[in-house]
C-alpha cells in the first residue's frame, strides 16, 4: 500500500476516504465541497497511482473492489492520526485575536446570521465578525482568492474549481403574500396561475446571471411578471402588506414574517426544486484551522 499512497497528497487521501465511504462521485463531491468533474479527475488519478479501479459500476451503483475494501480501515486510521496531530496545534477561539469576514446573500433566513454571530462571540473575547451583502459590484471569487473575505453564504453559487462548497440546508420554495390576497387560500399555486400574478423580487445580486427563481423559470422558457423590486429583503413584508404582489422565497424566510405580520404562505408551483444554501471558501483556506472552525460554526448555526 505504501508504494501507492506515498505518492498522493493529503487532500487526495481525504477524498479517497470519502469516495470509499460514499461509493458515489456525486455524494463525495457534495461532502468534500468540490465539483463533480474535480472529483472524477482525482478518482482517475487515484486509480492510476494505486493500480486498481477502486470503484466499479454495477447497474446504477458503484461498488468497491477488494483492494478498495482493504484500504478503508488503514486509511481511516491514517487520517484520524493526522487529525489528532493537527488538533494539537489548531485554532483556539478562547485565546485567538481574529476578525472573520463573511459575505452573504440577502435571502438568508432571518435567524441564521444572528445565530452565527452568537456562536462566534460566545467562543472568545478576541473574536470579531464583519458581514457584508453580496451586490452586483462585488466580485465574490476575487475576494475569496485575495483573502478579503473568509467565507460566502449564498443560495446560488457557481464556483470555480479552486473554490470549495459545502451544503448547509435545503428549503422549500413558497410564495409569500398579504393574508387577504385572492390566492392566500390556495394550498399550492399551479404554474399557469403563478405566471399570471404580479411579482415582487429582490434587486439582483449579480448582473451576470439570473437568481434561483428566474433561473429555474428560464430553464423551461417561462418568465414571470416582476412589477416591483426592492433593494433589501427586510422591506419585502411591508410592501406585500400594502399590495397584491407575490414574493417567491424559501419557507424559513416566509414563515418568519408570516408569524409576525398579516401575511400568508402558499406553496410555490411544483416545478420549483428546493432551494439549496451553501457556504463557499477558497482552496487556500481549506486547511486553515481558523477557517475550518468558522465553517463548523456556520454549519452548526444552520442546523434546524
Amino acid at each position: 500500500m505504501r508504494d501507492g499512497l506515498h505518492a498522493l497528497e493529503l487532500q487526495q487521501l481525504e477524498l479517497l476516504h470519502v469516495l470509499l465511504q460514499e461509493c458515489s462521485v456525486t455524494r463525495a463531491a457534495e461532502k468534500s465541497g468540490q465539483t463533480q468533474p474535480a472529483v472524477s479527475r482525482t478518482l482517475r488519478r487515484l486509480r492510476e497511482v494505486l493500480g486498481d479501479p477502486l470503484l466499479v459500476r454495477s447497474g446504477t451503483r458503484l461498488l468497491p473492489t477488494e483492494r478498495a475494501q482493504g484500504l478503508r480501515e488503514p486509511l481511516s486510521e491514517i487520517l484520524a492520526q493526522l487529525a489528532r496531530m493537527e488538533a494539537g496545534a489548531g485554532f483556539d477561539p478562547a485565546t485567538a485575536q481574529r476578525e472573520f469576514h463573511i459575505a452573504c446573500a440577502d435571502c438568508l433566513p432571518p435567524e441564521l446570521l444572528p445565530r452565527i454571530i452568537e456562536r462566534v462571540m460566545a467562543a472568545g473575547p478576541g473574536l470579531r465578525v464583519r458581514m457584508r451583502l453580496i451586490d452586483p459590484a462585488f466580485n465574490v471569487e476575487k475576494a475569496l482568492e485575495d483573502g478579503a473575505i473568509d467565507l460566502v453564504i449564498n443560495n446560488s453559487p457557481k464556483p470555480r474549481e479552486d473554490l470549495r462548497l459545502g451544503v448547509l440546508f435545503t428549503d422549500e420554495v413558497v410564495c409569500l403574500m398579504r393574508a387577504d390576497h385572492p390566492m392566500a387560500g390556495e394550498r399550492r399555486l399551479p404554474l399557469a396561475r403563478y405566471l399570471g400574478l404580479r411579482h415582487l423580487a429582490p434587486h439582483p445580486s449579480s448582473m451576470r446571471e439570473l437568481g434561483p427563481v428566474d433561473g429555474e423559470l428560464a430553464k423551461t422558457g417561462y418568465r414571470r411578471h416582476i412589477a416591483a423590486t426592492v433593494p433589501e429583503f427586510n422591506m419585502v413584508p411591508y410592501v406585500l402588506a400594502r399590495t397584491d404582489l407575490v414574493f417567491t422565497t424559501g419557507r424559513h424566510f416566509a414563515e418568519h414574517y408570516a408569524g409576525r405580520m398579516a401575511l400568508a404562505v402558499v406553496r410555490a408551483p411544483s416545478e420549483f426544486p428546493p432551494m439549496r444554501f451553501y457556504q463557499l471558501w477558497h482552496e487556500l483556506n481549506h486547511g486553515s484551522s481558523s477557517n475550518r472552525w468558522l465553517r463548523q460554526q456556520v454549519r452548526a448555526a444552520a442546523l434546524p
